[in-house]
């Protein structure tokens, strides 16, 4: 590939040579090795009983297997090297016919042998675009490109490019997106009658790209012993870094109810059970318990983020790393919130909507919703101001519309915090005594306002109110409030939010 993927907009290119291996070959290799282990009796007897007799070779002659084997060995043998061949055979047709491409407008993916898929995103519709290096690709300087767009499942994931085509690529993509964007603006306001004033987007260069060119031995050690992100490339005083420790302590307190429930049953089966049952059964769970501590303490590590001229960059994980960029405009809801045990120490933890959603990255996808894993309330100050550039930035106070003296029957702890606040650029709904949450929708992403009461609503003369954007982890709702709050909240959204789409 080119210094820049769009310097051949025309033409398709391909993923990295080894993609079979990293996508398919482990789990290859890994099944030949259980098949082996399973047969290795089998296969001792073949390959060395002619040289020890058999005497002390262990042999099952009623087994239909073993007989089938030592009478057909050149069959056999000849059926184990086609599967071999099959296998890489289907695995380079498909990394031959697995393509993409990058034009001023569009960027485009084709893959299957047997069953062809065509996705096709407009760069102006670009949600995120993240930069996945898994730990064994990493080894061999490869990396998945993830391209979030919005709609349902039309993500375009390419996995797996070299490294430095991945940054490259991911650089190009903002780019155009930018220009994309800029180019619709410039429409927009041409239509309107409007002197447009939007200046050409620029990204920075990255600073590895001049220089000597490293051999490979050197380019593995310096990606794996690099800072995650050069500050270089960063507006200035942007960065927002995350404590190890304060992840760490983090991480261990969310896990406290799963250690309460873990000793209970501890202490349930030393009361009922044997020593030896009591082992077998605690050490799988030590084990899980481990193995879920450590994932979500390596993923986050080496957290940061960052406002850069291509958008909002978060990077984060110890050994396999996610470096993610967010356009501006993109989010469209924010939830801070700050879990009961964490509040002796001040943490918060800030989670996102936007309107990419995508099947193809399952569970893991879960990761593009947080970002900020935990912070400090300053922390979660300049995160906001740079994920809400000129929104309101009085997050805390305000004059909120708190729940009336009834909402206490519905909302005991909380009903004087239980509130609302409309701002110039975002609704803010604030709730929680003892579980904290305060929900930021720009008004630009509303979609609708809902009002809903049940039948204990209505005899206490109370409303839920709701406000509708993208499907997500943060679902903008608030419950207790009196009916002329709520309709008053509903009709001043209704007016602003059509003022800010203006």
């Amino acid at each position: 590939m080119s210094s820049s993927a769009l310097d051949a907009a025309d033409g398709w290119h391909r993923l990295h040579p080894a993609t079979p291996l990293f996508r398919g070959g482990v789990i290859l290799i890994v099944v030949l090795g259980f098949v082996v282990g399973q047969l290795r009796d089998s296969l001792i007897q073949l390959f060395a009983g002619g040289l020890t007799g058999g005497a002390d070779l262990p042999r099952n002659p009623q087994d239909p297997f073993d007989r089938w084997l030592l009478g057909n060995v050149a069959l056999a043998l000849g059926l184990l090297a086609a599967l071999i061949v099959v296998v890489i055979l289907f695995g380079w047709l498909s990394w031959r016919m697995h393509e993409y491409r990058v034009t001023d407008e569009i960027v485009e993916e084709r893959e299957g042998v047997i069953r062809r898929k065509h996705r096709r995103a407009r760069l102006d519709r670009i949600q995120g675009v993240d930069v996945v290096r898994p730990v064994v690709p990493r080894i061999f300087g490869a990396a998945r490109l993830d391209i979030a767009v919005a709609g349902n499942d039309g993500n375009i994931r390419l996995a797996y490019l070299r490294s430095a085509d991945a940054d490259r690529l991911k650089s190009d993509l903002l780019l155009a997106a930018g220009r994309a964007r800029l180019a619709e603006r410039k429409q927009e306001d041409a239509a309107l009658g409007v002197d447009s004033a939007h200046g050409d987007p620029r990204l920075p260069v990255s600073a590895s790209a001049a220089g000597a060119t490293p051999g490979v031995l050197d380019r593995r050690i310096q990606e794996f012993t690099a800072p995650e992100f050069d500050d270089r490339l960063a507006e200035p005083g942007s960065i927002v870094h995350m404590h190890p420790g304060r992840l760490i302590g983090a991480t261990a307190l969310d896990s406290v109810p799963t250690l309460l429930w873990f000793a209970v049953i501890i202490a349930v089966l030393g009361i009922t059970a044997r020593t030896a049952l009591v082992l077998v059964t605690i050490v799988p769970l030590v084990i899980g318990l481990g193995s879920y501590f450590w994932r979500r303490v390596s993923r986050s590590l080496r957290y940061s983020i960052a406002a850069t001229s291509g958008g909002i960059r978060i990077g984060f994980g110890l050994l396999s790393t996610t470096n993610e960029t967010l356009p501006p405009g993109r989010i469209h809801a924010i939830e801070v919130t700050q879990p009961l045990l964490w509040r002796p120490f001040g943490w918060w933890r800030i989670r996102i909507n936007r309107a990419s959603t995508s099947q193809r990255n399952g569970a893991e996808g879960q990761r593009n919703t947080t970002i900020l894993p935990v912070g400090t309330r300053d922390d979660v100050e300049r995160v906001l101001a740079l994920i809400l550039p000129g929104e309101a930035r009085d997050w805390w106070g305000g004059d909120y519309t708190t729940s009336p003296r009834r909402g206490a029957w519905f909302r005991w702890f909380s009903w004087r915090r239980n509130g609302f606040r409309i701002a110039d650029d975002a609704v803010l709904l604030r709730k929680g005594a003892l579980w904290r949450t305060l929900t930021i929708v720009p008004l630009a992403r509303v979609q609708s306002v809902e009002l809903w009461s049940g039948p204990l609503y209505r005899a206490a003369r109370l409303r839920r109110v709701s406000v509708q954007t993208v499907n997500g982890v943060v679902r903008p709702s608030i419950g207790a409030l009196d009916e002329s709050d709520a309709a008053r909240f509903w009709a001043d959204a209704e007016a602003r939010t059509l003022i800010a789409l203006q």
